[in-house]
């Protein structure tokens, strides 16, 4: 079991930190030669929008798992920092729950028109198979995160719940 561990683990390093510092290097690149191409050369490139565009998207794609195990995405702070820890796990349990059936409601529909996709993308001719397939990943990759996110919160409610009674 820890040989497959080790494989997951590093294919999730390599899918989760390797890929999106990647796909952001080809995005400034891509910026760069823009800039250079249009304005010093005078002769602009017509396919550095589209790669910096599905740069960005792999980039977004492979990096939301990353984001997420570090707790750096993006949440409401107003009213959960004013709120009790009690307060605050139930919020955490609440969006991990919405998150993990919204996101596998959507899961088999998102691989159905996935592969169903014929079209391609308009300069570079890539198919939509490819250009999007990382969105499946995405999608395992937080709904497992939010399952360990989820026990994490529940265990960490029920402490809060046993400590509570042992100081009365």
């Amino acid at each position: 079991m820890s040989t497959v561990k080790k494989i997951l683990k590093g294919l999730t390093y390599f899918l989760g930190t390797i890929v999106p510092n990647v796909t952001f290097t080809v995005i400034f690149v891509t910026f760069m030669v823009t800039i250079i191409s249009r304005y010093i050369l005078k002769t602009p490139v017509a396919w550095s929008y589209e790669i910096s565009i599905l740069a960005y998207m792999w980039t977004m794609f492979f990096g939301v798992g990353k984001a997420m195990a570090r707790d750096e995405h993006v949440v409401f702070g107003l009213v959960y920092d004013a709120v009790k820890p009690r307060t605050r796990l139930i919020f955490k349990i609440s969006s991990n729950l919405i998150l993990i059936i919204l996101i596998a409601v959507a899961f088999v529909p998102s691989i159905n028109s996935l592969l169903s996709k014929r079209m391609v993308t308009g300069v570079l001719k890539l198919p939509f198979r490819v250009v999007f397939a990382p969105l499946i990943y995405m999608f395992a990759e937080i709904i497992i995160r939010s399952l360990i996110d989820l026990k994490t919160n529940v265990l960490d409610l029920k402490n809060l719940g046993t400590a509570g009674k042992e100081g009365n």
